[in-house]
């Protein structure tokens, strides 16, 4: 680059001109760690990106949920005598599936597959209030899809659960779930430990199903999915909404932990009119 180049950071909706006048090219958009947030008025904002990522949120659910419901149910025909195999047959799909799911759906939507982990993403201002809302669909349209396929896949019939979860102990294990899981996946992505996200999770929630009284649903689209399976991974009506609330809880303490332990977010910051430009002073455009 010729001598006179400066390298600057230009905040501006004007792609055309630095901040202090000079003539700009622009080489690169600055991504978060998190492609969830769908931009406005920027290339990046069409139809087929927003789809393609609403459509990653919502196969993904489903997926998870075949993943969940269907190891469970497979682990009951397995170990029909040992609920404690079944739970740690059911831990290690579950584990699998998250790791793989995470890999192949992370760089299109950021994988949430929950919207809790939305939830906490939007009130750091990593999302906008439309796509946490977009989003909240999709999980659970995709969760209850997933759990109507796995009941065909393993030719049960289509029932509501009647599995009831409603003791407070429950309830305290799922604010554990939530906030821990929260903990798990802020403590790499800000501190710049993002590629660990996958395996961080998949065995974290492996360990949850052991360590908490609930087995750690801690999400309420995957909540509301296992009521439309009347199997060993299955919840009742009445129990989901107390679920949820604690699970709602426990994104709330979540997020506040997460403000505590983590101030600094060593994660690039996107804005969505933030570039990186080499700005060249005066007219010597050499590169």
């Amino acid at each position: 680059m010729a001598d006179n180049c400066n390298y600057k950071i230009a905040k501006s909706e004007n792609f055309d001109t630095c901040v202090d006048g000079s003539s700009c090219i622009k080489i690169d958009r600055l991504y978060s760690s998190s492609p969830s947030s769908i931009p406005v008025n920027t290339p990046e904002s069409t139809t087929l990106d927003i789809c393609r990522k609403l459509i990653a949120e919502m196969l993904g659910t489903a997926i998870l949920i075949i993943v969940v419901m269907g190891s469970g149910i497979m682990a009951q025909t397995l170990s029909p005598n040992d609920v404690g195999l079944q739970l740690l047959e059911n831990a290690v799909a579950t584990c699998g599936g998250l790791i793989g799911l995470i890999l192949m759906f992370g760089p299109v939507s950021g994988a949430h597959f929950n919207p809790i982990v939305s939830m906490v993403d939007y009130l750091h201002g990593d999302m906008q209030g439309r796509d946490f809302v977009l989003y909240t669909l999709c999980q659970i349209t995709g969760g209850i899809i997933g759990a109507l396929t796995t009941n065909i896949q393993f030719d049960l019939p289509q029932s509501i659960s009647t599995k009831v979860r409603n003791k407070p102990n429950l309830w305290l294990g799922e604010v554990i779930g939530t906030i821990t899981l929260l903990l798990v996946i802020h403590g790499c992505v800000r501190t710049g430990q993002k590629h660990a996200v996958p395996f961080a999770v998949g065995t974290w929630v492996c360990g949850g199903y052991f360590f908490t009284s609930s087995t750690i649903f801690a999400n309420p689209a995957v909540t509301i999915a296992r009521m439309f399976s009347n199997s060993f991974a299955g919840i009742d009506p009445y129990s989901v909404g107390q679920f949820i609330c604690f699970q709602l809880l426990g994104g709330f303490i979540g997020y506040v932990a997460i403000l505590f332990f983590y101030p600094v977010n060593y994660s690039v910051k996107k804005d969505d009119n933030l570039y990186l430009r080499i700005c060249i002073q005066g007219s010597d455009h050499k590169v």
